[in-house]
């Protein structure tokens, strides 16, 4: 071969180098694509059964809930209404926001002042439910929470009220602030005691109220208590007339000739070992202050009896369920497993949904790292999340593959 031969040969090798390190080097510029998850999981189950026929009340309102789920029922065309003293369960909750109790603890003494007793015999007066009190006698924060809500202490409302933000108007305030936060449409307050007929809610507002409340260990310790023996007044009985009886733990009753018979509750039961807390709300049940309250307890027993045989508890994934895949183009798909087991209490006949968020980190990943959150939802919106892992490692891409791979 002729030397000019020779060197147009060489330059033609060292133009394919050049060509094949460009194109080297272009291959290994471009980005590596991120894993990815892809589901394994049905987006939709529905639970066993058949869902209750409640038996609402046919005046009224009423409502059924179950914490952490949803609504098992509630009365069409909810709206506000008078509520009577049910009111004092936002009262007791201001104040526990205002002068936090931990069980146990009794709290600050308030001293009974002449104003208070003027206050009282003026409600006397008025045959309105009241506590007897004296001037200059000494009660804590908890005797004053369980003179407001075991026999309704429209006094001890006002008390309380003036103790906490110095007027009553200025406690209304923080009453409709505490109500607007939860986005509680139907509620408005303008007094502690619920005996203004324009201090009104619905019966779901009610449940949802009645829900935080029993979050609180005082509250729910002193709306479980039948009795209460107070200095000056002496034993004071628990107007609930189902307290005790159908798993009822509490929460408040009201009768007003606006409102009615009302009865907000709280219920403990059993589904299949786990333990579970229904609340609800009954409203405007026709009779007087002792018929009424207790038409209300018939109707919140009724809803108690066909609700409660409609739970079910499920175990719906657990570790090592397959619930979607981990995948990259460089490598075989990597099983994706909960992290932990999913158990919910439902209401028959419930359609739940599943949805997977990805939150895939760049390789190299290791075994049991987070790689997304696996979300349980009812109609109220989430009620469980768990994070989900790989059942493997992934390393990145090799140099082969990232030169090798096609466009």
């Amino acid at each position: 071969m002729s030397r000019t031969r020779r060197w147009v040969a060489l330059g033609a090798a060292v133009l394919l180098l050049l060509g094949a390190g460009a194109a080297a080097g272009a291959q290994l510029k471009r980005p590596v694509p991120r894993p990815a998850l892809q589901r394994e999981i049905a987006r939709s189950l529905v639970v066993p059964g058949s869902p209750p026929a409640l038996p609402l009340p046919a005046t009224g309102q009423a409502a059924l809930y179950l914490p952490g789920f949803g609504w098992l029922g509630s009365s069409p065309r909810e709206t506000a209404v008078p509520i009577a003293s049910v009111t004092k369960i936002v009262t007791a909750l201001v104040v526990l926001r205002a002068h936090p109790l931990i069980p146990g603890s009794v709290g600050p003494a308030v001293t009974v002042s002449a104003s208070d007793v003027a206050l009282y015999q003026s409600e006397v007066s008025a045959g309105d439910s009241v506590v007897p009190v004296q001037a200059g006698e000494s009660l804590t924060e908890l005797q004053l929470l369980e003179g407001l809500l075991l026999p309704s202490g429209d006094n001890l409302a006002v008390l309380l009220a003036d103790w906490v933000a110095g007027t009553e108007p200025t406690f209304v305030e923080r009453m409709n602030q505490l109500a607007s936060g939860l986005h509680l449409s139907d509620t408005h307050f303008t007094d502690s005691s619920g005996l203004d007929p324009t201090s009104v809610s619905s019966a779901r507002d009610l449940a949802t109220l009645a829900a935080l409340a029993m979050k609180s260990p005082v509250f729910a310790s002193v709306v479980a208590m039948p009795e209460v023996t107070l200095p000056v007044a002496g034993t004071l009985h628990n107007y609930n007339p189902i307290l005790g009886q159908d798993g009822v733990v509490g929460v408040k009753t009201g009768w007003t000739a606006a409102a009615l018979g009302c009865l907000v509750f709280a219920a403990d039961t059993l589904v299949d070992g786990q333990k579970v807390q229904l609340v609800g709300a009954v409203l405007g049940q026709p009779g007087g202050p002792e018929s009424g309250l207790v038409a209300a307890a018939r109707v919140a027993s009724a809803l108690l009896a066909v609700g409660e045989p409609k739970l079910r508890l499920l175990h719906l994934a657990v570790p090592g369920a397959l619930v979607a895949r981990l995948t990259a183009p460089w490598s075989k798909s990597i099983a994706v497993r909960p992290r932990q087991d999913i158990s919910v209490v439902a209401l028959a006949g419930a359609r739940l949904g599943w949805s997977i968020h990805s939150e895939v980190p760049s390789p190299p990943l290791r075994r049991m790292t987070n790689v997304g959150t696996l979300s349980l939802t009812a109609p109220a919106g989430v009620i469980r999340r768990v994070g989900l892992v790989p059942a493997r490692g992934l390393t990145g891409p090799s140099l082969w593959w990232r030169l090798t791979r096609h466009p």
